[in-house]
């Protein structure tokens, strides 16, 4: 932070050096500056879009509001977005294969994901893994935000926001790496001034990750990301993008648990009442199809124009349109059946996805009765058009005999086209959906004191759903639709204790789906959205004197109309299930010295079923949802000595116990990884070597595809890095 200060003062000293001396008419030569942007900050003096568009800073935003810059991504060594997002306060998991970067947070595995502010259609089911040089910084809001972004936003926010072209910066860039198992990483980006008054940028990133410590894993990513920033004069600009993202990756669906009377080389992974453990025999093996395909072809486009009026408006209207296929073709499912097999599954899923989205709004900054007030209004339509071919294996013994193979063959057989494979109801079907969604919405923020600020907003959305489903066994063609209407607001304070402290209180809701909109069925259709509800308090300072930022947030989530079953006869679905959440979170940043930079936060929660019945009338009642810890805690630390070249670096993660299963019989037990990293500074290059898990830890970090299987993380690793700025 010191170092930021002092970069800005000598940059405010050498503008005003220029001032001078072009007032006199002299000629002045180049002046260079040289300092280093902070990486650790908690940023509460920066706007962020992802919580308001009222441009309100962190500051004065009453809810909790974290931003990770490119800076910092890059000194933590996190390529994809789930290992840069694993750092952050309370954010823990990975996901399975079909959705790499599903997330827990706040007690739910539901959130929202925006590219450059404009939501993904179908985040829990379409969202990619992705290399992290493409973006400059990642923005996360915390709990309920349907009244930002629509339906779907109840453990919180994730905005991923491009590298945008800056005729102020135009740098070059470009990175090379290798790692353990012959993994590579290879990325460049450049941009400036184009012409009197644009801008460009281009970046492009391949990432070639091999996870050799579990066979047959990895990730393959290209990515095209670009920027045309057009200035047309009198206040109006455009910002144009295209995108363009192709992965192809070998998928790795978990280990299977075994019983203890199985296991030779038994592990502390996981626990269970009956004994079930993972075998340290097993911790290489892969059971996926050895043809597995796991593919997307993305292609992106958006476009924002914005302009000025007279009397303090202003107005943007944005467009994104987006076409994307994917392919999954997997043996998810791997269950231990004694005497030493494993039960495996087939999967087909296909999809083919249109989707465009138009947003105006209109902003103005001003008075009301006296009092400084902003206001922005605005409406929003989106069309997506999904298909999607789904093939699965039946649970005939026929089948099952096929597909099961002995637990230390070598020889997995390939994935098995053959229709008889997948036999009855709902097991070959062509689906489509189509989803419009409309919607209004309106924010203020208003000044009654000088330093009290009150924040509400209202959003109105209307989603309309129309679904096909041709099932190719029954030989049948099924089409429904439903049609919802929800309302979701916030209402909020901040109060300024001081210049730099500030006191927030906030209420929000948010709705969710019972279930994806692009996989509903008939039955589920007609049942209303989720709803959630979001209660929080929390305290933002910072102290210039001590080189110290921190944030607190305490907080109470409830989620109503959650699918349960009938406790009269729990042959029947209903939605009057409900789960909740509370805890508290902390993050902190400071500088105890010139050399030292410590950063670090921690969330602790209590996550727990308040209603849930499921299949024979079993009451759930008081569980842990799966994938949710309830303690996460890190730790980063940075040594740079004054006038040394070298820099060192140090994270420490805690994550606490999580369940796989609504009863809570299977644990994923807590862990403790420690990274660490040297880097060299050689005039315009950053050599860095890294070490991934320095103590080789053994852990799992989400569920598999059958509650019995886990997903075990990557041991330790080593990388070599170069980072290039020319």
């Amino acid at each position: 932070m010191t170092m930021f200060i002092r970069t800005a003062m000598a940059a405010a000293a050498v503008s005003a050096f220029q001032a001078s001396y072009a007032q006199e008419g002299a000629e002045l030569g180049t002046v260079t500056v040289e300092g280093s942007r902070e990486a650790n900050s908690l940023h509460l003096g920066e706007s962020s879009g992802t919580a308001s568009r009222l441009g309100l800073s962190v500051r004065e935003t009453p809810a909790s509001v974290e931003i990770l810059t490119q800076d910092a991504i890059q000194q933590r060594g996190a390529r994809t977005f789930s290992e840069a997002l694993r750092g952050m306060t309370g954010l823990t998991g990975g996901g399975p294969p079909s959705s790499p970067t599903t997330l827990s947070t706040r007690g739910f595995t539901s959130l929202q994901y925006l590219y450059d502010g404009v939501r993904s259609s179908g985040a829990g089911v379409t969202n990619r893994v992705q290399d992290t040089w493409n973006y400059e910084r990642i923005e996360v809001l915390k709990g309920p935000a349907s009244v930002i972004d629509g339906e779907g936003a109840i453990g919180g926010v994730v905005n991923f926001v491009t590298k945008r072209p800056d005729r102020s910066n135009p740098n070059k860039e470009a990175l090379l790496s290798y790692g353990s198992y012959g993994s590579t990483r290879a990325a460049f980006g450049f941009g400036g001034a184009l012409g009197d008054a644009s801008a460009y940028r281009l970046d492009y990133s391949r990432n070639d990750t091999k996870v050799g410590t579990i066979a047959r894993n990895g990730e393959r990513i290209d990515h095209f990301t670009s920027g045309l920033m057009v200035d047309f004069g009198g206040s109006v600009k455009l910002d144009l993008s295209f995108d363009y993202l192709r992965d192809d990756n070998q998928a790795y669906w978990g280990t299977p648990l075994v019983p203890a009377s199985f296991a030779t080389q038994p592990t502390n992974v996981v626990s269970t009442p009956d004994g079930r453990v993972i075998d340290r025999r097993l911790i290489r093996n892969n059971y996926n199809v050895p043809d597995d395909r796991n593919s997307s072809e993305t292609y992106w486009l958006r476009a924002r124009l914005t302009g000025q009026l007279d009397g303090g408006w202003s107005w943007r209207n944005e467009f994104s349109a987006n076409r994307a296929n994917r392919v999954f073709r997997n043996s998810e499912s791997a269950v231990f059946v004694a005497p030493a097999n494993i039960a495996r599954d087939q999967t087909l899923i296909t999809h083919d996805q249109d989707f465009w989205l138009n947003r105006f709004d209109a902003t103005h900054k001003g008075t009301l009765g006296g009092m400084e007030n902003r206001f922005v209004v605005g409406g929003e339509y989106s069309e997506t058009r999904f298909g999607s071919q789904r093939r699965f294996s039946d649970s005939s013994a026929a089948t099952a005999s096929l597909l099961r193979v002995p637990v230390f063959d070598p020889y997995l057989a390939p994935f098995n086209e053959n229709p008889a494979l997948s036999t009855g109801a709902g097991n070959r079907t062509n689906t489509s959906a189509n989803v419009k969604v409309s919607s209004v919405f309106v924010e203020d923020a208003l000044k009654p004191l000088r330093n009290l600020t009150l924040v509400g907003g209202l959003r109105h959305d209307r989603t309309e759903v129309e679904r096909g489903i041709a099932d190719l066994n029954l030989g049948s063609y099924t089409r429904f639709g439903a049609s919802y209407r929800s309302t979701s607001g916030r209402i909020g304070a901040v109060y300024d204790i001081t210049p730099q402290s500030s006191v927030y209180a906030q209420y929000t809701n948010a709705t969710l789906p019972v279930n994806s909109l692009f996989l509903l069925s008939a039955s589920n259709a007609a049942f209303p959205m989720s709803r959630g509800k979001q209660a929080e308090v929390g305290f933002k300072q910072s102290i210039p004197e001590a080189n110290l930022e921190w944030t607190a947030a305490a907080y109470k989530i409830a989620l109503d109309n959650v699918l349960s079953r009938d406790p009269n006869d729990a042959r029947n679905t209903v939605n009057n299930g409900r789960q909740s959440s509370r805890g508290i979170e902390l993050s902190t940043v400071w500088r105890p010295t010139r050399e030292w930079t410590l950063a670090g936060n921690l969330a602790a929660l209590d996550a727990r079923y308040d209603t849930l019945i499921e299949a024979g009338g079993v009451s759930r009642v008081g569980k842990t949802p799966p994938n949710v810890p309830e303690r996460v805690a890190n730790l980063f630390a940075t040594y740079r000595p004054d006038g040394s070249k070298f820099e060192y670096f140090a994270s420490l993660n805690h994550t606490g116990r999580m369940y796989t299963d609504n009863a809570n019989q299977i644990r994923i037990n807590g862990f403790t990884t420690l990274d660490a990293a040297v880097s060299y500074r050689l005039q315009n290059v950053l050599l860095s070597f890294r070490v991934r898990n320095l103590t080789d830890k053994l852990y799992a970090t989400w569920a598999g595809r059958a509650t019995s299987q886990v997903l075990l993380a990557p041991r330790r690793t080593f990388e070599l890095s170069a980072k290039f700025d020319f």
